[in-house]
């Protein structure tokens, strides 16, 4: 206990006793600061002569956790039984630290105090459930305790990649997930990621295109990892990955057949190389596809993932218009075995030979009054001329093979009809319905949707030397017999044949020929079988 002593600093006065003391200025007024850790450390900072100045407010306690707290003209002094006293002074960390709710807040009490002089002329200051950090280009942001805070600090805080924060964690995201923006990129977590990066690039800017967390992909899982084949990177996300290269750009990988399909092949490592699309749904059938720097993978419903590598199988089964074409899509991996390699599709095989390249057999696109075509506007995807009439290209090539063999055996080989699209076929088939009546029309033409013309794989043939042209006479012409004799040897049979009305539901057609490729037309010959319901087993359709 003193006397009062006066003439202090701002003319001040005060007075101790024997638990604290008393000092009074003209405009702050007289205020007690209490013996204990409060006054202690307001002691430590050269009392009113520090950058504290005199107290403002007494010492208030009863506050969150049993906490005290006094202000100063220069800030706070705030003592917990856990953190001790610490300092809050006034600037951009003790603003922000106010908004969310002083020492009541989710922040609590500071435990240590402001600290500046870091990198970018930046300060921080710790508190109970977190940090504030500042830096003039970022202002003041909060990093809270947690999983996030936890993996900026394994990355050596504002000194390492991340630089300093710049948003505070933002919560409340898809599948209950924060994240955190900084200088150098993002900290994400959910529940079961855990906290995860994203860092400025290529990689990044892809996953952003998708709607980052919230779009397909989901969260990150893993950070970014370079060094790859081909100075490649690659990260890894719920759904799925995206890889980059130099030479590729940066590609999604989504979780599922495709992607794992891959994997199987060692990922980028394998023959499949990287990715060049994303991978692309909304196909023929249902299916998706995505190509590589070694081919493609596919998939639909009812084949899984299937691969297609480069070569001449794959060139003749895009001349076919890929999977939407009649062969549909792979079922199985080309495989080879000495100089001969296949690989089947849904619809028929494809094989290769060293002494006669590619042949295409067409194994179940078998159209009848029974088995419309899907769509029922379906058209080949590409065409070729054979003597003025398209046709679907690798039959049109058989057909020009066709023609050119029988012209060197001195019979000449006349187009009547080829591809036919659905709105021609529709008017031909309506046009026969006018002349002759229903019924007869379905024995000599096809309704739209269900016409082997519209594949692109049947052609009409003529002889020029007599008038049997579409008439059951063609058959003694000299194309009607060389056709009967050797379209096989070029993969045609005859779609249409003497006596089998009941199966195939149409009149006798010596001039109709169908492509199905040299193995099935082969086979059937040496089987003496007459028509494609029969080879594959299917109902006869005598009708619609």
């Amino acid at each position: 206990m003193s006397a009062v002593t006066c003439g202090l600093k701002d003319n001040g006065c005060y007075q101790t006793f024997q638990n604290g003391a008393i000092n009074w200025t003209p405009n702050t007024g007289a205020k007690i600061t209490k013996a204990g850790a409060i006054r202690s450390y307001w002691a430590s900072q050269n009392y009113e002569n520090g950058r504290f100045g005199y107290p403002v407010t007494d010492e208030i306690c009863g506050q969150t956790a049993g906490g005290c707290y006094q202000d100063f003209q220069g800030g706070s002094i705030l003592w917990s039984p856990t953190t001790g006293a610490q300092p809050s002074t006034p600037g951009a960390i003790r603003t922000t630290w106010a908004q969310t709710g002083y020492h009541g807040g989710p922040l609590g009490y500071p435990t240590n105090a402001e600290t500046c002089g870091l990198k970018d002329n930046g300060c921080y200051q710790t508190f109970q459930n977190g940090a504030i950090n500042w830096t003039p280009n970022t202002g003041a942001k909060i990093t809270k305790a947690g999983a996030i805070r936890s993996y900026w600090a394994s990355q050596n805080y504002e000194n390492g990649r991340f630089g300093y924060p710049v948003t505070d964690e933002i919560c409340g995201q898809t599948a209950g997930g924060c994240y955190q923006d900084f200088q150098g990129g993002s900290i994400l977590w959910s529940p079961t990621t855990g906290a995860q990066p994203s860092t400025p690039g290529a990689i990044r800017t892809t996953w952003a295109q998708t709607g980052y967390h919230g779009g397909p992909l989901g969260y990150p899982t893993n950070a970014e990892t370079c060094g790859l084949k081909d100075n490649g990177c690659y990260q890894t996300f719920q759904n799925g990955a995206i890889n980059w290269t130099p030479n590729t750009g940066a590609k999604i990988t989504k979780a599922g057949a495709i992607r794992s399909y891959w994997a199987s092949q060692n990922y980028e490592n394998g023959r499949f190389g990287y990715p060049v699309t994303d991978e692309i749904c909304g196909q023929t059938a249902g299916g998706c596809y995505q190509d590589f720097q070694g081919g493609s993978i596919l998939w639909s419903p009812t084949t899984g993932a299937q691969p297609s590598t480069p070569g001449a199988i794959r060139t003749t089964w895009a001349q076919t218009g890929y999977h939407g074409g009649p062969l549909g899509y792979p079922t199985n991996a080309e495989t080879c075995n000495g100089e001969v390699c296949r690989q089947s599709f849904q619809n028929g095989i494809i094989t290769w030979t060293r002494s006669a390249g590619t042949s295409v057999g067409y194994n179940s696109l078998v159209v009848n009054k029974r088995r419309p075509l899907n769509p029922i506007d379906y058209a080949p995807a590409s065409t070729r001329n054979v003597s003025g009439v398209p046709m679907e290209a690798v039959a049109g090539s058989a057909a020009n093979s066709l023609i050119s063999a029988a012209a060197a055996e001195g019979v000449t080989v006349t187009t009547v009809s080829g591809y036919r699209d659905y709105w021609t076929q529709k008017g031909l088939y309506e046009d026969y319905v006018r002349r002759y009546g229903q019924q007869q029309a379905d024995l000599i033409s096809a309704r739209p949707g269900f016409s082997e013309h519209q594949t692109g794989l049947a052609l009409d043939i003529g002889d020029v030397t007599t008038g049997c042209g579409l008439q059951d006479c063609f058959e003694n012409t000299a194309a009607g017999t060389w056709a009967k004799n050797n379209a096989w040897r070029f993969g045609f049979i005859i779609r249409y044949p003497k006596g089998f009305t009941s199966t195939t539901g149409y009149s006798y057609e010596p001039w109709h020929l169908r492509y199905v490729g040299t193995g099935i037309s082969t086979d059937m010959r040496n089987h003496n079988v007459s028509t494609l319901e029969q080879y594959f087993g299917l109902p006869a359709a005598p009708d619609y």
